[in-house]
């Protein structure tokens, strides 16, 4: 068996969403091997049930520890919402976006946090739970999208139905929390495309948990000295989409690292 501080950081998502991750892992931790997994065909998860969502992160998860991983980043918000049941099959760590995130939110010295998500996420209610237990005094007023995920999985950023969606999602947190000028981009899907909520809302601060789970995978290896001593290391790209899905949120993220492209069947 290879020494577990040369063996991989294993990404998984939906779609392709979770290269926000991947872009900050490999700003972080530029000697470390990487393994995205990234479920294009079965994309987007937040309107699935939760049945299918859990047999569908399973069959990422089980491959990703064939490849051999020493810890998994659940890049996906709506796969973090089922995080124990996940953790209770595996003997590696598994690291969720959203405690992630919801760690950093609630340390803000603001009051009134705005969450955008996909439906599943939202209604699963973790974003909320989470920050009042770390911060009992905040309000979180959540807004979900059916679509944003998908459209942003097409690759297509000047989609005017993927702008539509994103204006409607500012325009809906206006109406509901007129009060907010913090707001989570909670499906990592939604960072790739921070620019058009920033133009959309000026006044908005948006939080991308990509960074915050990085930290966190960081924090973790470090603690239990599982850091790679390589140099820059190679991306490995599984997916049961299409490459030519990946290539525009690649460049618009800018990730330049080595990296080969693995096309899977779909399974879902």
């Amino acid at each position: 068996m290879k020494e577990k501080k040369n063996m991989g950081i294993g990404v998984l998502d939906s779609g392709l969403g979770g290269l926000t991750v991947v872009r900050e892992l490999g700003l972080l931790l530029p000697g470390e091997k990487l393994f995205y997994y990234g479920d294009n065909g079965n994309c987007p998860y937040g309107n699935r049930t939760k049945e299918d969502i859990l047999n569908l992160t399973i069959i990422m998860l089980d491959f990703l520890k064939e490849q051999g991983i020493k810890v998994a980043a659940i890049a996906c918000n709506t796969i973090s919402t089922l995080i124990e049941e996940l953790r209770a099959r595996y003997d590696f760590p598994i690291i969720s976006i959203i405690e992630a995130a919801t760690a950093y939110t609630a340390s803000l010295e603001v009051s009134d946090i705005g969450v955008f998500a996909t439906e599943f996420t939202v209604k699963q209610g973790h974003y909320e739970r989470l920050i009042k237990e770390l911060s009992e005094g905040k309000s979180v007023f959540s807004i979900s999208s059916r679509d944003l995920a998908m459209l942003v999985d097409e690759g297509r950023f000047d989609n005017s139905l993927l702008i539509a969606e994103v204006k409607a999602l500012v325009a809906g947190l206006r109406q509901k929390a007129p009060q907010i000028r913090h707001v989570v981009l909670g499906c990592t899907h939604y960072p790739i495309v921070q620019d058009l909520f920033q133009q959309e809302a000026p006044e908005f601060t948006f939080i991308n948990p990509a960074l915050a789970q990085a930290e966190a995978v960081k924090a973790m290896l470090s603690k239990e000295d599982l850091l790679s001593n390589g140099e820059e290391a190679h991306l490995d790209i599984f997916t049961s989409g299409e490459k030519q899905q990946y290539e525009p949120a690649l460049k618009k993220l800018k990730i330049e690292r080595p990296m080969t492209f693995h096309t899977r069947n779909k399974k879902g």
